[in-house]
């Protein structure tokens, strides 16, 4: 399960991390205690989170109207029960019916209760997959700036990243399983678009059959359980989130693309996506480039996940959880910690824009082009690993 690994040198091999150790943990512990104040400012006062759209839906479904998670006034009606909505913005529920057999058990709480389990057993889930990627890592992945963007509102960052990276730590050794796992990502698939170029260049057969087995089966298993209906209403209301991508809806700040920050700008709409899609060409070409090699699974994987996230026009700060591998991995081949520290805590700045809301900056995307950048030059100086 170590595979993706690679024996650092010199006096890396001992303990790679220590540079980060005083400051990683009390950022560790800084992020933990802010998301456990968000946590109990929520059960005191419940406001309009985006967790109250995964509860609602899970609810609706517990109570035998499934369908009625993808039915807005009906989804509405029953949040404004548990919440109080601060802004007049909707909360529509976004992913495939299968999404939400994981959300049963904790929509059978009490909304607030709810959340915090939920973001105690998606945390933790995470948690444990960086340490079986990175033992010597500690508690170093939970003082990355995005884990409290993603317990702050109670998003599903933590679960995506687990199934990317549980998929990647599989790969080598099992590549089956690894795909089933990495199908999971249908349920987000906005996360995986440069996964077939990955695993296509790489010529992981078994992993793609595996992928394509449980991403079908997942898709399958929405209107089997829950209906067609369910299906139907989760494939009609699409075209609200490509609008919130093209248009920004939601606010730019709080999306994390270059067409995001493009846009931002002052861009127009097909100039900006122009600018995405050549970003996301160049990233693409990258990771092929870096699959089709013999590089190590570490910098292949660090990579395909840095790379992924300039691939989607649709993308939050929440979604950047899943960076915390390259930034690891590079830690560990004892990369400038000058350099890893500022990848690191760049985040911090795109989550305060994005919660100010007034500021016309965008930097959501910096992190994951500069990682590109980074393990580029580490790929094509791989000699010198």
């Amino acid at each position: 399960m170590t595979a993706l690994r690679s024996a650092p040198t010199g006096s890396a091999a001992g303990y790679p991390y220590r540079p980060y150790r005083l400051v990683g943990t009390l950022l560790a512990v800084l992020v933990l205690c802010l998301a456990g104040l968000e946590q109990a400012r929520n059960a005191l006062y419940p406001v309009d989170r985006d967790f109250v759209s995964f509860w609602a839906a899970g609810r609706l479904a517990l109570w035998g109207v499934p369908e009625g998670a993808y039915d807005r006034e009906m989804l509405h009606a029953l949040q404004a029960q548990a919440v109080t909505f601060e802004t007049k913005a909707e909360l529509p529920f976004a992913y495939p019916p299968a999404f939400l057999l994981l959300l049963l058990p904790f929509a059978a709480m009490p909304f607030a209760i709810g959340m915090a389990a939920w973001t105690l057993a998606t945390t933790g889930g995470w948690l444990a997959v960086v340490r079986r990627m990175f033992p010597k890592s500690g508690w170093l992945a939970l003082g990355f700036p995005p884990i409290f963007a993603n317990a702050a509102i109670g998003q599903n960052g933590c679960l995506t990243a687990s199934a990317f990276a549980g998929g990647l730590i599989l790969l080598p050794r099992w590549p089956f399983l690894a795909g089933l796992v990495l199908g999971c990502l249908v349920l987000k698939p906005q996360l995986a678009l440069l996964l077939p170029i990955a695993l296509l260049a790489g010529w992981q057969w078994r992993a793609m059959a595996g992928a394509a087995a449980s991403a079908l089966a997942l898709l399958l298993l929405g209107p089997l359980l829950f209906g067609t209906d369910a299906t139907r209403g989760w494939i009609d209301q699409m075209p609200l989130y490509a609008e919130i991508a093209r248009n920004g809806l939601v606010g730019w700040p709080k999306l994390a693309s270059v067409y995001a920050t493009a846009r931002e700008m002052g861009v127009a709409a097909s100039p900006a996506l122009a600018i995405h899609a050549a970003v996301a060409l160049l990233a693409a070409y990258a990771v092929w480039r870096v699959w089709r090699s013999d590089a190590v699974p570490g910098l292949k994987a660090s990579i395909l996940i840095a790379a992924s996230l300039l691939a989607s026009p649709y993308l939050f700060l929440y979604d950047q959880i899943i960076l915390a591998v390259p930034l690891l991995w590079l830690a560990e081949r004892w990369c400038p910690a000058g350099i890893v520290g500022a990848l690191w805590l760049a985040p911090v700045a795109a989550i305060a824009l994005a919660a100010l809301g007034s500021i016309p900056i965008n930097l959501g995307a910096i992190v994951p082009m500069m990682l590109v950048a980074v393990l580029w030059q580490r790929f094509k100086g791989r000699p010198a690993q």
